[in-house]
């Protein structure tokens, strides 16, 4: 009669165990911080992709109109003087100007250009289309964010300004648009050969040396392609800036959708202490590690390093200032 046999087979032991799972541990170790760059390489080219499309939009606003969006904070009104309440947000963003370039047609003809955000102080009459404004300076545009700042509430913050309550929030632009070299705020006004220019550009008689220019009021001179005399694809159109790092950082206002390469690039990467804290509202930034990504006049893209010579940086930025710059790949 036949029988079976049970045959033992030694079984792991505990330290084997221990080193299974210290090998798992380790291999995991060494993949995350993989899958953590791809998902980031991922999330730089996609932010590379709406500067991209951002510069392609001003493109085609300049075929359609033989000139570069205009982009000013408030203009005269009869009756209602040259400033003042009533009238200190009734500008333009070039943002809100290249909405049906990008796709929003629906967004900017519900904008009503006569008047601002203000609910008090206005013209009288006009109640629900400011409302209707309000509504459109808080609705988020995807291309206007970059992917790897999510350090906003689904693409709003609380922007403090003179212009509307500061307890309220609205959509923010992970992307600005190059207004020159040759201005600054702070310290940095004194530095490189600016003699103290504070926001050079923006009493509305001096427009910077960029593409575009934060103009006050709307004196804002026009900017055509041919103007960029320093070549296109030597000439900064527009790069990327963390609304979380300032105060003036919102699409929808003229104020706050430009920046000076007269402030290095990620200096300091801290939040604006408040409004007035210029040397940190309106320099360049990014969430990349180790730079940038830029728009050309050419319609390219760059990564720009935050390294680069503040000479080459600030002769990206002017349009017609003659410098001979040149930049690594």
């Amino acid at each position: 009669m036949q029988r079976n046999r049970f045959v033992s087979r030694p079984a792991f032991t505990l330290v084997e165990l221990l080193v299974v799972i210290a090998i798992i541990g380790v291999l995991v170790g060494l993949l995350l911080p993989a899958v953590q760059a791809a998902r980031e390489a991922a999330r730089r080219m996609q932010c590379s992709n709406n500067v991209k499309q951002l510069s392609l939009a001003f493109h085609n606003y300049e075929n359609a109109f033989r000139n570069f969006p205009i982009n000013f904070a408030w203009r005269a009104r009869p009756g209602l003087g040259n400033g003042g309440p009533a009238i200190s947000d009734t500008g333009k963003s070039w943002m809100q100007m290249i909405l049906p370039f990008i796709e929003q047609n629906a967004m900017f003809n519900n904008i009503d250009f006569t008047v601002g955000l203000r609910l008090t102080g206005g013209i009288p009459g006009t109640a629900a289309n400011i409302q209707r404004n309000r509504d459109m300076a808080a609705t988020p545009i995807p291309s206007f964010l970059c992917p790897s700042d999510g350090q906003h509430n689904n693409g709003r913050l609380n922007q403090r300004s003179d212009t509307v309550s500061s307890a309220e929030e609205w959509a923010v632009t992970n992307y600005k648009a190059c207004a020159g070299s040759n201005w600054a705020y702070g310290v940095f006004a004194w530095t490189n050969n600016l003699g103290g220019r504070n926001g050079g550009n923006s009493d509305g008689l001096n427009a910077g040396n960029g593409v575009l220019c934060s103009n006050q009021q709307n004196t804002n001179p026009i900017t055509r392609m041919r103007d960029l005399s320093d070549g296109t694809s030597n000439t900064f159109i527009m790069g990327e800036a963390i609304p979380h790092f300032s105060q003036w950082n919102w699409w929808y206002n003229p104020n706050a959708v430009t920046a000076t390469t007269a402030i290095p690039l990620n200096r300091s990467l801290r939040v604006a202490r408040n409004i007035g804290d210029w040397p940190n509202n309106y320099g360049f930034n990014s969430r990349h590690v180790g730079g940038g990504n830029f728009g050309l006049g050419d319609g390219s893209v760059r990564f720009v390093s935050e390294n680069v010579s503040t000479d080459v940086y600030r002769g990206f930025a002017s349009i017609s200032s003659g410098e001979v710059v040149m930049m690594d790949d």
